[in-house]
C-alpha cells in the first residue's frame, strides 16, 4: 500500500513539474529580450516610392544682338532732279538704298524762282540764320560709318535744308563724302562751311558734277573712294574694261530731296555766284 502511494505521489509530482515547464515555455522570462521578428514584407505588386527628379534647367536667354554698324548712308537734296540723278547712280554703284531729304514745307515753282527778289529761295538766302525744316524722321545714323552728302550749289553753298541736317545730326567720327551739282562752281567753299558746322566728322574733299549726268564718271569716282573708305578690297579692272558697280560689302542708303513733278523747276538746281545776293540758278 505504501509502495502504491509513493508511485502516485511521484506521478503527481511529475505532472506538476511538467505543467510548470509548459507555462514557462509559453511566457518568456521577465527582462529577457524577445526574439526579433522579420519586418512585414511589402505587399505583392507594390512599386518603390518615386525619387523626385531635379527641376530641368532652363535654357539661357540669348544675348541681345549687337546693333549692326559699318554701313554707308548717302543723303541728297535735289530741286529739279540733277542731284537726284547723280545720287541714284551712286546708289547703283555702291549697292545703296535711296533716302529723300524733304523740306517740311515743299518748294513750289514760284519759291524756286531765283530771279524774283521776293521769292522764297532769295528770302532764305538773305537770312543767314534761316534753316529749312526737314520733314519726317531721319534714319538712325548710329549704324552708319560713312555718309555721302549730295546737294545742288545755291550761291556756292549747300541749301539751308542741308545745313539743318549737318547742324542737328550727330556726325561725330563719321566719314562724310560730299558731292554737288553745278554748272561751273566748285564744291570746296560749301564743304568748308559744312565742315565748320560739324568739325568732329571726318570730311573728305568731295566732288562736283555738272548738269548732265555722266554715269561713267560718277561710278569711277565711287570706285576710287574704296581704298580710302575701306569698303572694298577687289583688284582694279584692267585698263579699258567698263566700270562695274562697286561692292561695298555693306548696306548703303542714299538720301535725297526733290520737288514734285508738277512744279516748274526751269532753271533750278544750282545757284552760283561770288557774293551773297548775286548769282543765278542752274538746272
Amino acid at each position: 500500500m505504501k509502495k502504491m502511494k509513493k508511485i502516485l505521489l511521484s506521478v503527481f509530482a511529475g505532472l506538476t513539474v511538467l505543467s510548470m515547464l509548459a507555462g514557462c515555455a509559453q511566457q518568456p522570462s521577465s527582462g529577457s529580450p524577445s526574439q526579433s521578428q522579420p519586418s512585414p514584407a511589402a505587399p505583392s505588386g507594390s512599386q518603390p516610392a518615386p525619387v523626385p527628379e531635379a527641376p530641368a534647367s532652363q535654357p539661357e536667354a540669348p544675348a541681345p544682338a549687337e546693333p549692326e554698324t559699318g554701313k554707308t548712308l548717302v543723303f541728297y537734296f535735289s530741286a529739279s532732279g540733277n542731284t537726284r540723278a547723280v545720287a541714284e547712280t551712286i546708289a547703283q554703284a555702291a549697292g545703296a538704298e535711296l533716302y529723300e531729304l524733304t523740306p517740311e514745307e515743299p518748294y513750289t515753282g514760284d519759291d524756286l524762282r531765283w530771279t524774283n527778289p521776293d521769292s522764297r529761295v532769295n528770302a532764305e538766302h538773305n537770312d543767314p540764320a534761316h534753316r529749312t525744316a526737314i520733314a519726317g524722321e531721319l534714319p538712325d545714323l548710329a549704324v552708319y560709318d560713312t555718309i555721302f552728302l549730295g546737294y545742288p550749289l545755291w550761291w556756292r553753298e549747300a541749301p539751308s535744308i542741308v545745313w539743318s541736317l549737318v547742324e542737328n545730326a550727330d556726325l561725330s567720327g563719321k566719314t562724310i563724302i560730299p558731292f554737288c551739282t553745278s554748272t561751273s562752281d566748285g564744291i570746296a567753299g560749301s564743304v568748308e562751311t559744312l565742315r565748320g558746322m560739324a568739325p568732329a566728322a571726318n570730311w573728305l574733299d568731295g566732288m562736283r558734277f555738272g548738269e548732265t549726268l555722266n554715269e561713267t564718271a560718277v561710278t569711277q569716282w565711287v570706285n576710287s573712294l574704296e581704298p580710302e573708305t575701306g569698303e572694298s578690297s577687289q583688284p582694279a579692272a584692267p585698263e579699258g574694261t567698263p566700270a562695274e558697280p562697286a561692292s561695298t560689302g555693306a548696306n548703303a542708303l542714299v538720301v535725297y530731296f526733290s520737288v514734285p513733278e508738277d512744279v516748274d523747276t526751269t532753271g533750278v538746281d544750282a545757284i552760283a555766284g561770288g557774293h551773297r545776293g548775286r548769282g543765278r540758278i542752274y538746272r
